[in-house]
């Protein structure tokens, strides 16, 4: 019952609920989950953190740079997932990510990664039709 909780609660927040509608059968580098929700990179490693430290999400490094998933084996032990899915496909937000997804996927890496590393080298691609939040790149 404790899993189930602590999952629940990780869950119960929009931009932990956002990232994993994001990295739902796709894998996505830190960067372009920063980029796609308008946060702070420090605040979306901390809802990345949570997500991995409960088991929903995998993480893989490569050099200095992270890519996440929302966890296969997670997905088989919990209908949670199938039951999220459902849910949230109707959502305006979460249809507004996925529009602004295809953006930042059609878009080289490392133009996504410089953003995020140093928001003044924004481009119209990656501050069009957004509301950047604390980034404030717009």
């Amino acid at each position: 019952m404790k899993e189930t909780l602590n999952t629940l609660k990780v869950l119960a927040e929009e931009s932990r609920l956002r990232i994993f509608m994001a990295i739902n059968g796709r894998e996505l580098c830190v960067c372009q989950i920063v980029v796609l929700l308008g946060l702070a990179a420090s605040t979306t490693s901390k809802h990345l953190a949570l997500m991995y430290q409960a088991g929903i999400i995998d993480q893989r490094k490569v050099g200095r740079w992270a890519y996440y998933q929302v966890s296969k084996t997670w997905k088989q032990q919990h209908r949670l997932s199938e039951w999220l899915v459902d849910e949230l496909a109707a959502s305006a937000k979460i249809a507004a990510d996925r529009d602004r997804l295809e953006k930042i996927l059609a878009m080289p890496l490392d133009e996504v990664c410089n953003f995020v590393t140093c928001p003044e080298n924004a481009t119209a691609a990656l501050c069009q039709d957004s509301d950047c939040g604390e980034n404030d790149c717009c």
